[in-house]
């Protein structure tokens, strides 16, 4: 299997340390132009019509998209050492968390960088392959959304050890590389999460979140 990423864009990342914490032996290929970095390569997008990454491509040379769903696919094949959940309630409480990481922090820092970078001018929407305009005012939402993430992480991990209970799983993966995307483009932990920053503290020394 070959997983196909993009230099350090977040959404590759979780699938990369959902297979660091499996210890999968899965061939990493960079998708990037190598010509210009900041965009996919033709012939990636040749291959993956979508546009996005991650992309995990089988032997049979059959390909699954999207990290979340490459991440079902591996935990299905490779269940040892279980990152989404151990038991039927527990299985849904990771989806329940990783699925509002995605969408409250991840898509949040997502609305901050693409309509404010230089380099996503014409590319506010990852994906298409036409001129999607930036609009600065989803930016200001993005900041405002992100407060608000971790405000609601930080009454969970009080009193959780991990995001969706007692075990790390990929709800906390998804967490974590949200908010390491968003210290990228300093947009730190708010102060006052104290239970946030801890638990980044703990998952940042972990082997397979090194970058």
């Amino acid at each position: 299997m070959k997983l196909y990423v993009w230099l350090t864009a977040p959404n590759p990342r979780r699938a990369q340390i959902f297979i660091a914490e499996k210890g999968i032996d899965i061939e990493i290929v960079e998708a990037s132009d190598p010509d210009n970095p900041g965009q996919l390569s033709a012939a990636y997008c040749e291959k993956y019509p979508h546009r996005r990454v991650p992309l995990l491509e089988l032997d049979d040379g059959a390909w699954i998209g999207e990290a979340a769903a490459i991440c079902r696919y591996l935990e299905t094949i490779y269940p040892d050492t279980p990152l989404m959940g151990r038991n039927p309630k527990e299985i849904a409480e990771v989806e329940m968390w990783d699925r509002l990481a995605e969408w409250e922090g991840l898509m949040a820092v997502s609305e901050v960088f693409r309509n404010t970078h230089k380099l996503f001018v014409g590319r506010g929407l990852a994906g298409y392959d036409r001129e999607i305009p930036q609009i600065p005012e989803l930016a200001e939402r993005g900041h405002f959304r992100l407060g608000l993430f971790y405000e609601k992480i930080d009454e969970q991990l009080g009193a959780n050890e991990y995001l969706a209970g007692d075990a790390f799983s990929f709800a906390d993966i998804t967490a974590l590389c949200a908010i390491d995307f968003a210290i990228s483009r300093r947009l730190p932990i708010t102060e006052s999460c104290s239970n946030v920053l801890d638990w980044h503290r703990r998952l940042s020394a972990r082997p397979s979140t090194e970058s």
